[in-house]
This record gives C-alpha cells, sequence and structure tokens, in this order.
C-alpha cells in the first residue's frame, strides 16, 4: 500500500534542455546534470520523434504521441486551408492559433497532458523561455482550462494575465535576448522556484530551457558561447537539484530531465527549389501554388505532388535517388514498409502516417566526421542558419538521440536502462505516476525504470531499400507496441 500510494500521488517536473546532445553531459561542460544522470535513471538510447524538430517534438512531449498522431508533422509544414501562400511556421504562436481555428478538431489531434490531467482534477503550469510556438505547444489549452502558462515572451502569450503582473511585480521584467541565453533561463528558473512550485503546487510543472539550442544554432556546437550556454543552463538546473534535495515532500515528486532532439554541425547549404527546378521540375514553395511540386525545405525536406501523375513521381523519387545530397526517401502506401513509390519506404516508419504529412518525405545526407568543436556529426541543410552552426531536423543518429533521466522515490538509482525509449514515453510515465491513464498515447510507461517494474522486451531492425542505383536505410526499435526511428539515411 505504501508503494501504491508513493505512485499514484507523485508530482513531476519535467526540465526541457532544448537541443541538448547527450555527450555534451560532462564533469567539465555540466557538472550538476552529469551528476544527476549518474545518480538515478539514464535512458541511453532515447529517441525524439521525426522530424527531429523544436514544435514537432514539444507537441510529441506534451501528448505523448508522435507527430502523425499529434498533428505538428514539421516545424514548418503546408495547409493551404490555414495559408495557402506560404507554410504555417510553428515557432509563432499566431500562427498556430490560425491553424487551431481551421483545422477540425484542433491544431493537436489527440489529448494532451494538460487536458489529461484537467480532466482529473489536476493541474499543469509551463514556464517557457523557448519561441512563442513551443511555449503555446507545452500547454495549448491553458487558456479554456483556467491554468497556467508563462512565456517569456510576454503577457501575451501567458496566462493568466493577474499571474503575469504579480510576477513581474516580484521578480522584474524578463531579460533582453542575449546569446547565451543564461539571464532568460535564469529569470524563468526563479519563477519556477519562487512562485509555481511555492504558490501554484502544480501536480505537473514544465520548465523548457530554450539554451543550449539558441546558441548551439548561432555559435556552433563546440564554440566559447556553446561552453557558456552549457555552464549557465547546468548552473541553473543545479538550483532546481537542491530545491528538490530540501523539499519536505521530496518523495512525493519526481524530476524528468529531456532534451527535444539532437544536434549536428551544419556543412554545405543545398538550395532545394533551385536544385529541382535545375533538374527540369516545377516547383513552388507555396501551400497551394502553381507549380507541379510544393515544397518545404529542411534537413528533412517536404514535396505534395500537386499533380496526380505515376510519372511525376516516380521521375522525382529516380532523380532525388541520384542526388549525392539526398539521404532517405518515404512515400505513403499500403505495406507496412514500402512506400507507394518504388524506391521509397513508407513514411509510417517515421510516425508520419496522416493526412497533413506531404506525399514525399526525404532526408538530406549527413556524415559522422568531427564538426565544430571536433564533436562529430554534420549534415547538408537548406536554412538560414549560418555555416558550421548547429542544425537539427533529419535523421541522423545524434539528431535523433534525445536526452533523457528518471528521478523520484519510484525510479532506480545508478541506472542505466538497455531498452530504447523516447520523448514519447514521458507524458505516460507521469501520467502513471499520479494513477492515470495513458491510453491513446504511442508512448510507453518507462517500467524498466520503476522499482517494482518489469524489463521490457526489445527488438532494433534496420531496413534497407534499393533507390536507382544507390540504397538507403532506416532503423526502427520496438518496445511492445512502441516504436523508436533511431535514424537513417544513405547507404
Amino acid at each position: 500500500m505504501a508503494e501504491e500510494a508513493r505512485v499514484t500521488d507523485t508530482r513531476s517536473l519535467i526540465v526541457v534542455f532544448d537541443g541538448l546532445r547527450p555527450d555534451m553531459v560532462t564533469p567539465a561542460l555540466m557538472p550538476h546534470l552529469h551528476a544527476f544522470q549518474s545518480a538515478y535513471s539514464r535512458f541511453p538510447k532515447s529517441r525524439c520523434v521525426f522530424p527531429s524538430e523544436t514544435r514537432v517534438n514539444a507537441a510529441a512531449l506534451a501528448t505523448g504521441c508522435t507527430a502523425g498522431r499529434h498533428g505538428v508533422v514539421g516545424n514548418q509544414f503546408h495547409a493551404a486551408a490555414v495559408f495557402p501562400d506560404r507554410w504555417i511556421r510553428t515557432s509563432e504562436r499566431e500562427d498556430l492559433l490560425a491553424a487551431d481555428a481551421v483545422f477540425t478538431g484542433g491544431l493537436i489531434q489527440v489529448p494532451s497532458l494538460g487536458e489529461r490531467l484537467a480532466a482529473a482534477g489536476r493541474t499543469l503550469a509551463a514556464v517557457s523561455t523557448g519561441s512563442t510556438g513551443s511555449g503555446w505547444l507545452v500547454h495549448h489549452r491553458a487558456e479554456a482550462l483556467g491554468q497556467f502558462r508563462w512565456s517569456v515572451h510576454g503577457p501575451l502569450h501567458s496566462t493568466p494575465a493577474d499571474a503575469w503582473a504579480e510576477i513581474e511585480r516580484r521578480f522584474g521584467p524578463p531579460p533582453a535576448t542575449a546569446t547565451p541565453q543564461t539571464p532568460r533561463i535564469d529569470h524563468a528558473t526563479t519563477i519556477l522556484l519562487d512562485y509555481v512550485l511555492p504558490t501554484l503546487d502544480p501536480d505537473v510543472a514544465i520548465l523548457w530551457f530554450t539554451d543550449p539550442d539558441y546558441t548551439y544554432h548561432y555559435r556552433g556546437i563546440g564554440s566559447p558561447e556553446t561552453v557558456a550556454a552549457l555552464l549557465g543552463v547546468d548552473a541553473a538546473f543545479g538550483r532546481i537539484i537542491d530545491a528538490w534535495q530540501r523539499a519536505p515532500d521530496r518523495d512525493r515528486r519526481a524530476i524528468f530531465v529531456v532534451s527535444d532532439h539532437g544536434h549536428i554541425t551544419n556543412r554545405d547549404r543545398i538550395d532545394l527549389a533551385t536544385a529541382m527546378t535545375s533538374g527540369g521540375f516545377s516547383v513552388d514553395t507555396q501551400a497551394d501554388g502553381p507549380a507541379d511540386l510544393g515544397l518545404v525545405p529542411g534537413s528533412a525536406a517536404a514535396l505534395t505532388l500537386r499533380r496526380r501523375d505515376n510519372g511525376l513521381s516516380r521521375a522525382v523519387v529516380d532523380w532525388l535517388a541520384e542526388q549525392p545530397w539526398c539521404g532517405a526517401l518515404f512515400s505513403d502506401g499500403p505495406d507496412a514498409t514500402a512506400g507507394a513509390i518504388a524506391g521509397t519506404h513508407n513514411r509510417g516508419l517515421l510516425g508520419l502516417g496522416s493526412g497533413r504529412t506531404a506525399d514525399l518525405v526525404f532526408t538530406l545526407a549527413h556524415d559522422d566526421a568531427p564538426g565544430d568543436g571536433g564533436w562529430a556529426g554534420g549534415g547538408l541543410h537548406d536554412s538560414n542558419l549560418p555555416p558550421a552552426g548547429g542544425n537539427h531536423g533529419g535523421l541522423h543518429p545524434r539528431e535523433m538521440n534525445n536526452m533523457l533521466l528518471a528521478a523520484g522515490a519510484a525510479f532506480r538509482t545508478g541506472f542505466v536502462s538497455p531498452c530504447p525509449a523516447g520523448i514519447i514515453d514521458v507524458t505516460p510515465t507521469v501520467l502513471h505516476l499520479l494513477g492515470l491513464s495513458a491510453t491513446g498515447c504511442d508512448g510507453r510507461v518507462l517500467s524498466e525504470a520503476l522499482i517494482d517494474g518489469d524489463m521490457p522486451v526489445h527488438e532494433t531492425r534496420r531496413l534497407a531499400m534499393a533507390a536507382g542505383r544507390h540504397a538507403h536505410h532506416v532503423t526502427i526499435s520496438r518496445v511492445g507496441t512502441t516504436q523508436y526511428v533511431d535514424g537513417g539515411g544513405r547507404d
């Protein structure tokens, strides 16, 4: 009975380190987090969902579901009913609200953690230093539920209004943006520790740190600024651990540490629209444009085939397969592993079996050579990020590998899980600790790390696909019915 009471009344704090590569958690760079991961439960085989992008995984964290289930199928994606002349910018809350108003049932297609908790008479509070989009996605129904969300971007993106005013009166306005983002991260940590936890006492709290992702992107993975960013965000986490260890009800509180994706170093930029036009294809970047192909560029690019012509789809795949910059190719189809277009995998393997997903998804080539600062991993890209900046979105294993740790009275200490796991497992496990059902989530309860839990059976498969004179692959792991994407690319 004591164990049951402990589990069914365990409150959780989820701390998100945006973009953190697990291999950068070292005693020199992140001493507090390194000590924490050594002491508690660690999941080195954890994966984000594909695409390995921030808002896709913010929604995955908030729902326990893959992109094809929750509906945010890319950091940017086409939906002509929302914006016919451009893509949805998921970094912007205003775009998400527009999509939420247009899509039947709303933008998020499955119940969120906030909604599940509210239905059980429980509460979620979110504090975010990320974009207005990611801050909204982790608690997208906060206003309707009368619950708490604070964004560093101001009262328009926060709720309730009187809480924003009280926080600003007590702690001052948010600091200006900087590189690294340490001042904002420190401010948000103070709000969590000195207002949210003691005043609101939520059943679940989420704290989103925008670093190291922000600094990775604009200064590079191995830059001096990134070292400062890692030390800064680690110091903020140290404050959280100190408060947790001193709390009189520590045995009723769990902490999850998660990153939403990994990072690699930018290699050359490939202008996909120009390359495809030069290849003889009619292409534009509008959601409802006049060209045969609608393109959303990125490390994981998406193509909508506006002209339903088997000859066109075949020609596009054949041409892409011959480009040295192309990685793995995916399309829809009835087969469990092969896409309908010869030479492609089924996009359902990526968790993208959704009507919002483009007809053809492909990644750009990557490598595991030393990149910025000697950190392994790099890839081609089509973005406005600086040369040698950090990037993500594709299928490099270092993009897909995210940080995942769990601590609390219900979890094993000094435990390293041999099982595949992922960001989609956080919400089911948080719900389990409160005695609530996670039915409908794609993720699973992290039972292997629970003191009274079982070690699940797991398997990993590498699926190869010939495409023209070349081949590409995707590696999939499975625990029960939960599937994880480990990586993929050209062979």
